[in-house]
């Protein structure tokens, strides 16, 4: 991809971090302190990480240098599937507001993997080819995270309302 392209693949990921960065930081001033809560900061952390990255990259890229990606495996992540979904398990005053942060952020986190997953297919050099890619991997994790808590949310909110069938 030449360097113009890359500049605006890499400004475009950059706008989705800080948006992601931007609606958990905000997101956590209106949970109620506990498990909740505490992944949504984590959340937080994860994007302002990879805005940091990402903002690096595209100085090295617009300086006229090559991607730096040396750095990425650093920043890799482990799944935390179950550590939402022990939150929602466990937490007795869970409501509707919830259930919508985290439908929410599973929008976010599914557009970015969706524009991740496209970047790494226009790439046209290894490395970054596997900055996207990496970076696809990333909100793919963040998108099951939240989907799993969703969905044990969702039901239990359907069961607290009494709709059926389930």
């Amino acid at each position: 991809m030449s360097e113009e392209g890359m500049v605006a693949l890499l400004k475009d990921a950059l706008q989705l971090e800080i948006e992601g960065w931007l609606f958990y930081r905000g997101v956590t001033y209106t949970l109620p302190e506990g498990a909740v809560r505490d992944v949504f900061v984590y959340l937080t952390e994860q994007e302002e990480k990879h805005r940091q990255y990402i903002n690096k990259e595209l100085d090295h890229v617009q300086a006229g240098s090559m991607l730096d990606i040396t750095g990425l495996g650093a920043l890799k992540e482990t799944t935390h599937d179950e550590v939402l979904a022990d939150a929602v398990r466990s937490a007795t005053d869970l409501s509707q507001h919830e259930a919508s942060v985290i439908h929410t952020g599973m929008l976010l986190e599914r557009n970015s993997w969706e524009f991740y997953h496209a970047a790494a297919e226009k790439a046209t050099q290894p490395d970054e080819a596997s900055l996207y890619r990496q970076l696809e991997e990333w909100e793919k994790l963040h998108l099951h995270l939240l989907e799993k808590a969703y969905d044990l949310l969702k039901e239990r909110i359907w069961a607290e309302n009494r709709f059926a069938p389930f």
